[in-house]
């Protein structure tokens, strides 16, 4: 395999020092990225269980590890002004000395954002232009001495974030989405990485066509990272990696979901990557021959077994 393979940590149930001992298991098996979700609440199963938060995390996490990448799968374009989530990057970045990747999304979990108080911008697109525009925020603090901005969401006059980032121009930022309209064209225009879960190699390839169409050459095209988010089950046989996926779906879907945290992790399932280790290489390569260069795998079992020296073999 040719792509970089990440590991999305155990974030939701467990203590610090499980996502801690795990992120140290993955730097030791050679992964290349951690990874960590936005989130208030749990989108997976009992919504009150511990839900860490990803950038105090990753501070964390910065110190624990050594030369491991670090992101976030995806930061919630409403829950920070961007003047503040360019100072808590620009911080990060510089703790883990230059290992940050900034995954920004437009936010989808509509009952997190009432709870807590959050506007919920409908349509979609009024969602997503606050994320247009968070991210000429980022650059422009991330790439000048002093900037000003007086857009439709955000005015800062003579503002500066200092110290800056560690990495030249500033830290890779990824978008994450799938809309083809408005989130395409902007990654297009604006991104260095792009993510997206609950597709099979048929449905990325179609996805990278649109974003394709959407850059304005292919030299552009080429610049952007072309990720997928997938769940993976992995064991010695077949059969004890489908009563994984098994297990945790008992525990976490109902068999008719019905709102939209269940629909969506009933879409990660259906296009888990289930198997030995050489089947879920076989299928990993499938992803890569439609053009996905990096991988960020959620392994539920991580924290209990030995997924992750199965999954390392994947990398071989």
């Amino acid at each position: 395999m040719n792509a970089d393979v990440g590991i999305i940590l155990p974030q939701y149930g467990h203590e610090y020092g499980t996502i801690r001992d795990v992120a140290h298991d993955a730097e030791e098996h050679g992964f290349d990225g951690l990874w960590l979700e936005d989130h208030f609440q749990s989108w997976i199963g009992d919504i009150e269980q511990d839900t860490y938060e990803p950038w105090t995390t990753l501070a964390a996490l910065a110190e624990a590890t050594d030369d491991i990448r670090l992101g976030t799968l995806v930061d919630c374009q409403a829950y920070r002004h961007p003047s503040l989530l360019a100072k808590m990057a620009a911080t990060v970045d510089r703790v883990s000395d230059g290992r940050l990747d900034l995954g920004l999304g437009a936010g989808w979990y509509r009952d997190e954002f009432e709870r807590f108080g959050y506007e919920f911008r409908e349509p979609p697109a009024a969602r997503i232009e606050r994320l247009r525009e968070t991210v000429e925020v980022l650059h422009g603090l991330w790439t000048n001495e002093r900037f000003s901005h007086h857009g439709e969401q955000f005015d800062l006059e003579e503002a500066f974030c200092r110290p800056e980032p560690v990495q030249e121009p500033h830290p890779p930022i990824w978008i994450g989405g799938a809309g083809e309209q408005f989130t395409l064209r902007y990654t297009a225009e604006l991104a260095d990485g792009w993510n997206y879960g609950t597709l099979d190699p048929d449905g990325f390839a179609e996805k990278l066509a649109v974003l394709r169409e959407h850059c304005e050459n292919e030299e552009r095209y080429e610049d952007i990272t072309k990720s997928a988010e997938l769940f993976a089950f992995v064991a010695d046989s077949r059969e004890d990696a489908e009563a994984k996926r098994e297990r945790f779906a008992d525990r976490h879907l109902n068999s008719k979901p019905s709102e939209p945290r269940e629909f969506f992790l009933a879409g990660y399932l259906e296009t888990a990557l289930v198997g030995t280790p050489d089947e879920v290489r076989t299928e990993l390569e499938r992803y890569e021959d439609v053009g996905i260069e990096t991988f960020m795998l959620s392994v539920p079992d991580a924290p209990e077994d030995d997924s992750l020296e199965l999954l390392a073999d994947v990398m071989d």
